[in-house]
């Protein structure tokens, strides 16, 4: 299926039915971006169950605010920012605990340096079997780009707890790496 295009007249006239009501356009909508929010949501929540509801929410909320999507950008990276608000949302609800540690430390920049044999997969493996906390971190800074001002902003914690949590979610990586190839 092909992407929708940024401010093409189908793709306004699509988001403008979908927004009234027109439940054949939404449906379109969604077979475009639904393999792709689902996978992010599944990165967050860590587990199937919270996925779906992540998922269930964030097209809910896609719904409600579709008329507010003036065709600025992409429309995925506009849907990706509610999926996104929706699973922060949703990890903040469980009441997740990201303890912060005060001590300086120097993160490398390559965060995941000497992971380069892995596949995608086998990475994406690893970080799903994380703590709530660190997948969080992991996927704003690495899989969505935020810094950790952003980050601490999102998840109302310190920049210093984030990237704390991004420093143990690096170490955590690490172990659970040389566990599996015997190291």
């Amino acid at each position: 299926m092909e992407p929708l295009r940024n401010a093409s007249p189908f793709f306004e006239v699509l988001t403008q039915k979908a927004a009234n009501g027109d439940e054949k356009a939404f449906q379109e909508l969604y077979n475009h971006i639904s393999g792709r929010m689902y996978s992010l949501c599944l990165r967050y929540a860590g587990n199937a169950e919270d996925a779906n509801d992540c998922f269930q929410e964030g097209f809910v909320k896609l719904y409600r605010h579709l008329a507010g999507f003036r065709g600025e950008g992409s429309f995925e990276g506009w849907a990706r920012r509610i999926f996104v608000g929706c699973c922060i949302d949703f990890i903040k609800k469980k009441r997740i605990v990201l303890t912060a540690i005060t001590d300086d430390m120097d993160i490398a920049a390559d965060v995941l340096s000497g992971y380069d044999k892995l596949t995608n997969d086998e990475l994406m493996k690893m970080i799903s079997t994380m703590p709530d906390g660190y997948r969080t971190v992991i996927n704003l800074y690495l899989v969505e780009g935020y810094n950790h001002k952003e980050i601490g902003e999102m998840l109302d914690i310190s920049e210093e707890g984030s990237r704390s949590q991004l420093f143990r979610a690096r170490v955590y990586l690490q172990k659970t790496f040389r566990e599996a190839h015997g190291e």
